[in-house]
């Protein structure tokens, strides 16, 4: 899945790269999970700025990811939002952290010839958004089955999920299935392109709103049914430092831009 980042990682991350050999710092491109997770001992750190447009407004996000290989089998994954900001045409605004995430991955089984990696993962949501615009102010648990294969140069990701969402006092939401494919393109040692669609069902019956819950109605922040494709590419430019930018587009015409920047240590 963020409001605390800027005060946690200023001190403890210059620590955490010093422990942690070899490390590297990088984006994030997918929203997709993969199978290919870290090897034990590896520390991945990125972060990429996101701007949405739509005919009801424009949001802005600064999502940060910090990840790390427990063993050859096992990942944890910390995601926080160190600044979100919506700015609906209409009705009330808000800016601040968002929600921080936390994942536990664990690597099933290795792709073969025949059949791909699978892996499981477990999340959790934590509430850390202050405003209910932003964030539901309730915890949610999440369980994912991944699967990776590689296909000649093109290397693809399936993901089936499921989540137990936070029920605000006086909402109505329901649970969300969330599906999930992607692919990266190899071009060469420097380069790729990438792609993906999510879709998840709604955990209301009504649209999103944008202003605080009332009693007896959904939580502003609780997700509607959505499906989301995005097309990127990818490329390190100057030795370890690395570009990317990805656009995607919803079911309600939003278009999002989405561009980040990754430093590789070895």
């Amino acid at each position: 899945m963020n409001r605390t980042i800027g005060r946690f990682f200023t001190p403890v991350l210059p620590g955490l790269l010093a422990l942690v050999a070899p490390a590297v710092l990088r984006a994030q491109i997918l929203e997709t999970e993969t199978a290919r997770l870290l090897r034990k001992g590896v520390l991945e750190i990125g972060s990429n700025f996101e701007y949405q447009t739509s005919s009801e407004g424009h949001e802005a996000a600064l999502p940060f990811a910090l990840e790390y290989g427990l063993t050859n089998r096992l990942e944890f994954l910390l995601e926080p939002v160190a600044y979100t900001a919506i700015r609906p045409r209409t009705g009330p605004r808000a800016a601040g952290v968002g929600d921080l995430e936390a994942t536990l991955t664990f690597l099933a089984r290795r792709e073969t010839r025949g059949a791909p990696a699978l892996a499981f993962a477990a999340e959790v949501k934590f509430p850390t958004a202050r405003d209910t615009i932003i964030g539901t102010g309730k915890t949610d648990f999440a369980a994912y089955l991944i699967a990776s294969k590689h296909f000649g140069r093109v290397d693809t990701h399936g993901n089936l999920g499921y989540t137990i969402v936070g029920r605000p006092a006086g909402s109505q939401v329901t649970n969300v299935f969330n599906f999930a494919v992607g692919w990266e393109l190899s071009l060469g040692p420097a380069s790729e392109i990438y792609g993906e669609v999510l879709a998840n069902t709604a955990s209301v019956s009504t649209p999103e709103g944008t202003g605080p819950a009332l009693p007896g109605t959904t939580t502003p922040e609780a997700p509607s049914g959505e499906i989301v494709a995005s097309l990127g590419v990818a490329r390190y430019v100057v030795g370890a430092l690395r570009l990317s930018v990805g656009v995607s587009v919803d079911n309600n015409s939003a278009v999002l831009l989405r561009p980040g920047l990754t430093l590789r240590f070895r």
